[in-house]
């Protein structure tokens, strides 16, 4: 897709029309006021308080009276939420008038006037808010393998976000999943960086076309956590850093991300927060980021608490802000903070030119959303999106086993049960209401969502009868499996977020793996439909058996709605693995651009990338591949084989010539794709930039370099392959 192109409106526009303000007008005007700042007035502009700091009793309350008086002790330059924390009532309204009133408080009690910027997790739809349309998380939407669905997301979330005051997001997530044990898989849009890369440059386009800026999450290396834990430690070679995990960084910054946000974890045993290296030689440096830099929750300190690298919080602030974070995402302790800044800068551990430095990355920043020139005037209402959050989980859905062509359903008695058939948690995952997801911590709130079993007895066909059980009704599950044609069974995992999100078996609960078990044992077909944000492995005995396996990732809101559609044929499956799925714990690692081991084998996944069935069959032919300025082109006919109308998606992979270093087998550069009817044939081309054929050279622990290598390069797609000679 084109890069954005962000219209240059006056700032007084900008604040009005939702349009991001020109960089050189913003930053002249932020040059403007950093002269009338103190040290004080500095150290306040690079915090950032959670928003119960001005709320009664530190909770989900009415701001407090003398909120006024918490703005002047404070200064603060930024705001957030936790994950889950909402004012009362937690209504679109509510967070439109709770955001206006800290606005205004901020103007008026602030050093020059100057508002806080809100910022906030939005990471599929407005999550925090009850009322609004949520869509499928990141792995489903990169399942799609259509940026132009994604920016239709993005920009749908923004103009939500407006509504309500909103006007910074920590999203999208950057991070290339590596490791599907790992607690954010979900939260990625896949494995592989070119095509993860495309994915982030839509959302951002999308999210900062509606006014709000963008955050690219977590600069880097997050996606591969030693053991798949969060926040472990990574160890990662120059060569894979620059190859896997800085691509889509590099192409989000091109795409004009406002905002980066700093990995939690440590690199090669230095903790990210305070990496100079990473932060800014890398950040700054090579890939030319020019935008605001934000911790994630705590982290300064955590560099005394959690890695000990650090004794106090003087040189944990010094250490953090040198090596290039320019705001502190303090949830509670501000004034320690400020506190210990100060004395870093007094005895200069911290210079003023870099405390200046990123004040002005601070004012610069509000003054692209225009917040410099006008207060919040967001309606409090949100827009109906349901239409788009079904498009959005419709194209996620992935038909992984079909062997006696059960699906779809045609006729007869549906049996449906397990715990994902009526359940808007695990249907939505995390960050959902509450970052652990719905019912989680102390949010009440249950936003209305189309399940699955709902949703097939309403839209059931004629000749199809349905009926649903919950699995802890055994006894007289099992009675009414007896009398079914098909029993289609949904189950997944319970939300989470982060850590807490750690599966390190990649497996079910055990209840159920019994109740699958159970099902199968019954002799009727069974469908498994699996709500999960990672690749599970079944037991054999069970993944044998199945007359069918869906996997619906998160799909959102309208998951289940558009679940019905392709389960009774109405719609098809045009979702395709965004990830390699093991077929066991010793095949995580296996990834799609792995190269060739030493013994000359690589062991076969259960489902390799790119996977995925449909109601019609397609090939790929007549590949073709061109020189053009900037790369090449690729050229396939796509053909829908088949007897139904059906969407068709190839990867397209690139073996490059000899580097001195080990190469992937195929890495994928692209891809080809179209919607086509049965017999339908269509051309389809795209262009493979340079980048994307280069290589990182360089010894193992010697300098590496960006080099397009002269030789063969190999191109396939489907059935076709082509090879052609560069530069």
């Amino acid at each position: 897709m084109n890069r954005p192109v962000l219209t240059l409106l006056t700032a007084t526009l900008a604040a009005h029309a939702g349009a991001l303000t020109d960089q050189a007008a913003a930053e002249a005007q932020a040059r403007a006021i950093l002269p009338r700042l103190s040290l004080d007035d500095k150290i306040g502009q690079v915090s950032m308080a959670h928003v119960f700091r001005f709320t009664e009793g530190g909770r989900s309350a009415p701001i407090r009276a003398d909120a006024d008086a918490t703005f002047r002790t404070l200064r603060p330059g930024t705001l957030l939420n936790g994950g889950g924390d909402a004012p009362q009532p937690n209504t679109p309204r509510g967070w439109a008038d709770f955001l206006a009133r800290l606005d205004a408080l901020g103007r008026a009690n602030n050093p020059a006037n100057l508002p806080a910027v809100f910022g906030t997790d939005a990471v599929h739809g407005v999550n925090n808010v009850p009322a609004a349309t949520l869509y499928p998380h990141n792995l489903g939407l990169g399942a799609a393998f259509d940026p132009a669905l994604t920016r239709e997301v993005a920009l749908a979330t923004a103009q939500d976000m407006r509504a309500l005051n909103m006007g910074w997001t920590f999203a999208p997530v950057a991070d290339v999943g590596r490791d599907p044990r790992w607690g954010r898989f979900y939260e990625t849009f896949g494995e592989s960086p070119w095509l993860v890369a495309d994915q982030v440059e839509a959302a951002v386009d999308g999210l900062q076309t509606g006014g709000v800026a963008a955050t690219l999450k977590h600069f880097a290396g997050y996606g591969l956590p030693s053991l798949g834990m969060d926040r472990a430690n990574a160890e990662i070679s120059a060569r894979a850093l620059h190859e896997v995990f800085l691509p889509p960084f590099r192409t989000g910054i091109r795409a004009g991300a406002l905002s980066v946000m700093a990995n939690s974890g440590s690199v090669n045993g230095v903790p990210v927060h305070s990496s100079h290296a990473l932060l800014t030689d890398l950040l700054r440096g090579e890939l030319g980021f020019g935008g605001l830099l934000v911790s994630d929750w705590n982290d300064i300190e955590r560099l005394i608490t959690t890695y000990r690298t650090h004794t106090d919080l003087v040189r944990a602030a010094a250490a953090s802000v040198n090596a290039g974070i320019d705001v502190y995402m303090v949830p509670n302790s501000v004034e320690a903070y400020q506190n210990a800044l100060k004395e870093a800068v007094q005895t200069g551990l911290v210079s003023e030119a870099r405390l200046d430095e990123a004040t002005l990355r601070v004012l610069t920043f509000k003054a692209r959303l225009g917040l410099l020139d006008a207060p919040l005037t967001g309606i409090g209402v949100l827009n109906d999106h349901r239409d788009l959050a079904r498009r959005a989980a419709a194209a996620t859905l992935t038909l992984l086993e079909n062997p006696a062509d059960t699906l779809p359903i045609r006729k007869g008695r549906v049996l449906v049960t397990g715990p994902a058939m009526d359940s808007a948690a695990i249907q939505l995952g995390g960050w959902s209401v509450n970052w652990q997801g719905v019912g989680k911590g102390n949010v009440p709130d249950v936003p209305k969502v189309a399940t699955l079993a709902p949703a097939l007895k309403a839209a059931a066909p004629a000749g199809v009868t349905v009926s649903a059980l919950p699995e802890t009704k055994r006894p007289q599950l099992l009675t009414a499996a007896k009398g079914a044609d098909l029993i289609v069974v949904a189950v997944g995992e319970a939300p989470g977020a982060e850590w807490q999100a750690n599966n390190p078996a990649l497996s079910l609960p055990d209840g159920q793996i019994t109740l699958l078990r159970d099902l199968l044992a019954t002799g009727k077909p069974v469908v498994a439909v699996l709500m999960a944000g990672r690749p599970l492995i079944l037991p054999s005995d069970i993944q044998s058996r199945l007359s069918g396996l869906v996997m619906a990732y998160l799909p959102g809101t309208q998951g289940g709605a558009a679940l019905a559609d392709a389960l009774y044929g109405r719609a098809g499956f045009p979702g395709r693995l965004p990830f390699t799925w093991p077929d066991s714990l010793t095949q995580v690692g296996l990834w799609s651009d792995r190269p060739a081991e030493g013994a000359g084998e690589t062991p076969l996944p259960l489902y390799p990338l790119g996977y995925g069935l449909d109601y019609t069959t397609s090939v790929a032919r007549d590949l073709t591949v061109t020189p053009a300025p900037d790369g090449v082109t690729a050229q396939a006919t796509l053909t829908n084989t088949g007897e139904r109308a059906g969407t068709v998606t190839v990867l397209l992979r690139a073996s490059l010539p000899a580097s001195g270093a080990l190469q992937a087998t195929s890495r994928p550069v692209g891809v080809l794709r179209a919607t086509l009817k049965p017999g339908e044939s269509r051309a389809v081309q795209v262009t493979v930039p340079r980048e994307r054929l280069s290589s990182w050279v360089g010894d193992a622990y010697g300098p590496g370099t960006w080099q397009l290598l002269p030789g063969t390069y190999t191109l396939s797609a489907g059935d076709g392959k082509a090879t052609l000679s560069l530069p």
